[in-house]
């Protein structure tokens, strides 16, 4: 079986939606990720630790703790990618925030940094010249002689810490899910809906309605679930011919049953006068019953056929035709019938030898039913590349063109064929077009100049 194309399996369709998905959320990541970055960066633009630690000490020498509230609050109100903290020596924050995480370990560093080398007084020049780190503590005076510390906190996601998170990794989530939910949903819906269709017509079917057929749309597709439904219309086709096949069947059997009953039913009613003729009708009763019993054998053959699992047995077509051919020889002798045959070499096929031999000895017979004195029936065996074809033509009177498509309907019997006795209840070809299409053959039937009928059947030969 050909490895689907991406777009005609459900694996692939499920495999590019879900990689479709994480390349558009890495691609607009980086892209949210990068225009965030650049926001920050850019909001710093121009801000100097130093400039601000100066500014910071002049504040905190000029106005105190109150000054300092002020100035903090208004730093952050206008560089919201920057965050100062200001503590006491208790280590309070001045505005009574509580202190981000990282802040934690960068005091911790700079106690033990200042407990290593002690200084009597720990303040510093005014830096507003000097180099300044962004993630350096500095010390501002106040004016009775306290000191505070100040901490800077750039590009800060202090909001977010107690959920573990920042802005930009929540971002990143709900962008994600935003991404991802509708894709989903359309890939289950592209699953969901043509299930339900097929759903919808399996409880049709098992309600009865025996031409149930999925949607046009869902059998056009060229995906796994279009294969499903294509094969549960050809279920449904197939079990609606089997049932109105069967149908039609027993109507036909009814109808074949009436003659030969009222036959029975005339003869038992004159076998009861006891005349001399009583031994014609009890003759005629014992045909009735062979006919009967030749009808009843028959039509369960048929049916048999039409339910048999498919034949898986390698056999020589040339030996089951030279076979048939033998056996039929000996009733054309009878009648004077000359049976031309020449056995080809090995045919090799897959099939079933019992039901294919009926098959040929029924169309066989057929033809030496019809066929006059002093005649011959030809049958040939023409192999081709990937079946053989075989022939068995006659040269009786033929069958009406209109007859010829009818000809192997169970109980069909044309004009011409009604006519000549012993002609049967009409199910020998439609007994051999059953075993034909078993073996995924196909039958049929021309006449042939001047006179004459010739049976064609196409058989698969083994690849």
């Amino acid at each position: 079986m050909p490895w689907p194309l991406p777009t005609r399996s459900l694996f692939w369709r499920a495999f590019l939606t879900f990689w479709g998905a994480m390349a558009i959320i890495l691609v607009c990541g980086m892209l949210f990720t990068a225009t965030v970055a650049w926001y920050r960066i850019n909001s710093l633009d121009g801000l100097n630790p130093a400039s601000l630690t100066h500014d910071a000490r002049q504040v905190a020498r000029n106005h105190g703790i109150d000054g300092l509230q002020r100035w903090v609050q208004a730093m952050d109100q206008r560089y919201s990618a920057l965050k100062i903290y200001v503590l006491d020596a208790r280590d309070a924050e001045i505005l009574g925030r509580t202190l981000p995480a990282r802040t934690h370990d960068w005091l911790a560093a700079y106690r033990a940094a200042t407990e290593r080398t002690p200084r009597a007084d720990y303040l510093q020049p005014d830096p507003a010249g000097e180099r300044v780190s962004w993630w350096q503590p500095q010390l501002l005076p106040l004016p009775d002689g306290s000191r505070l510390l100040m901490l800077f906190l750039p590009f800060d996601s202090s909001h977010w810490e107690v959920l573990g998170l920042s802005p930009v990794a929540l971002a990143l989530l709900l962008f994600a899910l935003a991404v991802t939910a509708p894709l989903c949903w359309a890939l289950t819906r592209h699953v969901t809906a043509p299930l339900t269709q097929l759903r919808q017509a399996t409880h049709a079917l098992a309600a009865g309605r025996l031409d149930a057929q999925t949607p046009p749309k869902l059998a056009g597709r060229k995906d796994e679930l279009g294969l499903l439904a294509r094969d549960f219309n050809a279920m449904a086709d197939r079990l609606k011919a089997l049932v109105d096949t069967r149908e039609q069947l027993l109507h036909n059997i009814a109808h074949e049953l009436r003659s030969p009953l009222a036959r029975l039913r005339l003869a038992a009613e004159l076998a009861r006068r006891k005349d001399e003729r009583q031994d014609v009708q009890l003759d005629r009763i014992e045909r009735e019953c062979e006919r009967l019993d030749t009808l009843v054998g028959s039509t369960l053959r048929l049916a048999r056929l039409g339910a048999q699992p498919e034949p898986s047995d390698t056999l020589d077509l040339a030996g089951v035709v030279s076979a048939v051919v033998d056996d039929a020889r000996y009733e054309a002798g009878e009648q004077q019938v000359r049976i031309l045959w020449d056995s080809p070499s090995s045919v090799w096929m897959t099939g079933d030898r019992d039901s294919l031999a009926s098959a040929i000895e029924n169309v066989l017979r057929n033809a030496l039913r019809f066929a006059p004195a002093h005649s011959a029936i030809r049958v040939r065996l023409l192999i081709g590349v990937r079946e053989a074809c075989l022939e068995i033509e006659d040269r009786g009177p033929g069958v009406p063109a209109a007859d010829l498509d009818s000809l192997f309907e169970p109980f069909f019997r044309s004009a011409s064929g009604s006519q000549v006795p012993g002609s049967g209840a009409g199910l020998g070809l439609s007994i051999a077009q059953a075993a034909i299409a078993a073996h995924k053959g196909r039958i049929s039937a021309r006449n042939v100049s001047p006179q004459g009928l010739s049976v064609r059947m196409e058989l698969p030969l083994l690849i």
